[in-house]
């Protein structure tokens, strides 16, 4: 996958943490596909698309001359062109995480696709973050895009009115700025980008930069599955065996509507003893497990638990529980290089 050298003063892409970083990255067609509950960013890109056209539009109104109603209109449909917007989800190239159904590869390229990939990302970025990130992203792209057709835009650290309700001055020096030859400024990666399927089973994506080295510590080892289980690794996250087990049953418990408690006991010296924690689902007790410490324990009553609800894994759902692991240490890693 070859893309054109992004500007060398593109903004930084603000960071994301969390669930909402899964919910960006999961196209619609996943969901459909899997018949699954789990969001995608459709809700997002609604979000993004009105906030981005609400800084573009207050952009142009502060603008000396005055602008008017249908000067506006028009100017802010050149600056956020379906092209423009594609171009700048090209810049970050988050295509290279974007999670869909195989059968929808030929679309995911499409100009459009790029625009509501970036749209939903800078949803997330307001709903997480706030107004004032957004704004001085924004601000940054836009800057960018109208020194590429030769204006000026100065949009100021903070130009727009903060949830506290201060006004702050927006300066603006667009005179002269024709947004109709934008279009054709920006170069246009569209054409040259060809997609490939994300697969949240690999353990590496492509990356303009060699990943950081692995950290020197080794992960501690997660204790054997109870006698007369499998020796699997964790069936909620294959591609990633020692990742802690006990979050990823509780949340499969809670979209479940399964309620889970741990109730524990401790036996033997205080320097020595064994810890018994067993896990009771709907007030049933459906797992044990015992360990040095309360964790360890309650990591093997969950695993037991696990098998003892008759929940085999299925492609679909790890699909989107290992994908927000593999796809958060993806773009952590891929943002240190931008």
């Amino acid at each position: 996958m070859t893309y054109d050298a992004p500007p060398e003063d593109l903004p930084e892409l603000p960071r994301l943490s969390g669930e909402i970083l899964l919910e960006v990255f999961t196209h619609r067609s996943l969901r459909l596909a899997c018949h699954a509950k789990y969001r995608d960013n459709e809700r997002l890109s609604i979000l993004g698309s009105h906030i981005l056209e609400m800084m573009t539009t207050q952009l142009l109104f502060n603008r000396k001359p005055m602008l008017t109603r249908s000067q506006i209109e028009a100017q802010r449909r050149g600056l956020l062109s379906v092209e423009i917007i594609d171009t700048w989800a090209n810049f970050y190239r988050l295509r290279d995480e974007l999670r869909y159904d195989p059968l929808f590869q030929s679309s995911v390229g499409e100009a459009e696709q790029g625009r509501l990939l970036f749209l939903a990302y800078l949803g997330a970025v307001f709903s997480e973050r706030g107004l004032t990130i957004v704004q001085q992203w924004i601000g940054a792209l836009l800057r960018l895009s109208a020194s590429m057709d030769g204006a000026t835009v100065d949009l100021g650290p903070a130009g727009f009115e903060e949830q506290t309700g201060k006004r702050h001055k927006v300066e603006e020096s667009l005179q002269g700025f024709s947004t109709q030859p934008l279009q054709h400024a920006l170069p246009s990666l569209t054409t040259g980008y060809k997609p490939m399927h994300y697969n949240p089973y690999s353990q590496t994506t492509g990356s303009l930069h060699p990943p950081p080295p692995p950290p020197s510590v080794p992960p501690p080892i997660q204790p054997p599955p109870p006698k007369g289980m499998p020796s699997y690794g964790n069936p909620l996250a294959p591609a990633q065996p020692h990742l802690a087990f006990l979050p990823l049953f509780n949340q499969t418990a809670i979209q479940r509507g399964l309620s889970t408690s741990y109730p524990a006991t401790f036996s033997g010296p205080p320097h020595a003893g064994k810890w018994c924690v067993t896990c009771i689902v709907n007030g049933l007790e459906k797992g044990k497990g015992s360990g040095p410490s309360k964790q360890l324990a309650k990591e093997e009553a969950a695993r037991a638990a696990y098998y003892a609800m008759g929940w085999a894994p299925r492609a679909c759902s790890s699909f989107f529980t290992v994908g927000y692991f593999v796809l958060k240490r993806n773009i952590t890693r891929r943002l240190t290089y931008i």
